[in-house]
């Protein structure tokens, strides 16, 4: 009998063996199991996450539509509705390039219609009059643009759209919508250096845009509807309008025009008449976080260029 047991004994140490090894075997396969558990969760942790910030920052941007400035103290100058044009430097124009160095704003927003587009418009030519082609008024904003940012280098730059910049792309895409995705047939191609959007947000206190409500109170309505300071152009108007309410105080502010009032571009479209426009820009200021108001440099026919009560240049009316 005892011979029997002997003779068993290399069954059982194989029999251990091999349990011992199928032990490994499964602790590893359950190892490998949790750490693909692991890593899985800690994937859809990732992509939760990555989803979460990309809506907080697409509710933030609309999907792009605004850019958001941190308030510094300092001043941003807006200009709007330059309509430059080719072989023309307007006078609010020069006091701009010449203003800019001693302001050294952090931020320049361009507030759309730099780019007129007055040979692609979908309205019917007036009589014979005479547009530069588009190649000759994209080089008009080069020329101007880049005069502009080597006059403040070290500010941020935006550019909102405005209706006439919207004609470049909206007259190529109902051409040739063939061509979408393709280099140059966006605007915003050929400047590179000045950031596209439909609206400029400075911290949560000041809005930028070029238009939204219209007409001779647009002033008052724009501020009474976004609940903030908002400065927009489009009208051509020069000025600002309070509204204090029980939240407290804010200001619609109308951003004039870049270009002389009398300017070619204008020439067929106010056929001569008077209009409430005013040539020049504004600079908005802001202290410990805060916007503390808004100044205006004026440009008047006479060629006179005021600024704080001051005439910062005289061209020849």
């Amino acid at each position: 009998g005892g011979g029997r047991g002997r003779a068993r004994q290399p069954q059982s140490t194989d029999a251990r063996l091999r349990a011992e090894n199928d032990r490994a075997i499964a602790e590893a396969a359950a190892a490998r199991q949790a750490l693909r558990v692991q890593e899985r969760q800690r994937r859809e942790v990732e992509a939760t996450a990555f989803l979460a910030k990309l809506d907080a920052q697409n509710a933030l941007t609309r999907y792009g539509a605004r850019v958001h400035i941190p308030v510094r103290d300092g001043c941003a100058v807006v200009f709007s509705d330059a309509h430059f044009w080719p072989r023309y430097v307007s006078n609010a124009n020069k006091a701009l390039v010449k203003l800019l160095p001693k302001l050294r704003p952090f931020l320049l927003v361009n507030n759309g219609d730099s780019f007129d587009g007055a040979s692609i418009s979908r309205y019917p030519r007036i009589g014979w009059d005479s547009k530069p082609t588009v190649k000759q008024e994209l080089d008009a904003n080069t020329e101007r643009l880049t005069e502009i940012e080597k006059a403040a280098p070290n500010a941020q730059r935006t550019w909102n759209l405005g209706n006439h910049d919207a004609r470049f792309e909206n007259f190529l895409a109902a051409r040739a919508p063939e061509f979408q995705g393709v280099g140059g047939f966006h605007l915003k191609d050929h400047f590179p250096s000045w950031v596209p959007a439909w609206s400029t947000w400075v911290g949560d206190q000041v809005i930028v845009k070029h238009r939204m409500k219209g007409g001779k109170y647009s002033a008052s309505n724009n501020t009474l509807a976004a609940g903030r300071t908002i400065v927009t152009g489009h009208d051509h108007s020069l000025w600002e309008k309070p509204l204090t309410t029980y939240n407290g105080t804010t200001f619609g502010i109308d951003a004039g025009t870049l270009a002389d009032v009398w300017g070619e571009m204008f020439k067929d479209y106010t056929e001569d008449n008077v209009v409430d426009w005013q040539s020049g820009f504004v600079v908005l200021h802001f202290r410990d976080g805060k916007f503390t108001g808004s100044e205006f440099v004026r440009a008047f026919p006479d060629g006179r260029v005021v600024f704080r009560g001051d005439v910062v240049m005289k061209a020849a009316a």
